[in-house]
């Protein structure tokens, strides 16, 4: 099955962001799959280098603030800055969802995402 353009612009760019801070050489396969594609979209004047930026910088700041979460240090953190991080989470996917409608008004290409009684909606 063929991913909608927004699914592989944003699934490219945490991709990228995994390969940097993580690091670990198996995800250069994947990264690399992901560039393909993304190059073969741009050939076709499928891709604005806005949307890309943009949805890079998004999933850059919720992994930011996933990260000491993830890594079970909310305890050191504390009940409240884990709840402070959790509203700012859900307002950046938002605005990643935003994004992602927007590449889909911009192109007719893929569905946009609704969210029924959640509150990323």
């Amino acid at each position: 099955m063929e991913m909608p353009l927004p699914e592989v612009i944003d699934r490219f760019t945490i991709c990228k962001l995994k390969l940097e801070r993580i690091k670990e050489e198996h995800l250069r396969k994947e990264y690399d799959t992901f560039l393909g594609e993304i190059d073969g979209l741009r050939e076709k004047g499928l891709i604005n280098e806005e949307w890309i930026d943009r949805l890079y910088d998004l999933n850059g700041k919720i992994w930011d603030l996933e990260s000491d979460i993830r890594k079970g240090k909310d305890d050191e953190l504390g009940l409240e800055e884990v709840g402070r991080r959790a509203i700012k989470i859900r307002e950046l996917n938002k605005l990643r969802i935003t994004m992602k409608n927007k590449i889909v008004e911009s192109t007719g290409l893929g569905f946009k995402d609704v969210k029924m009684n959640h509150a990323s909606q």
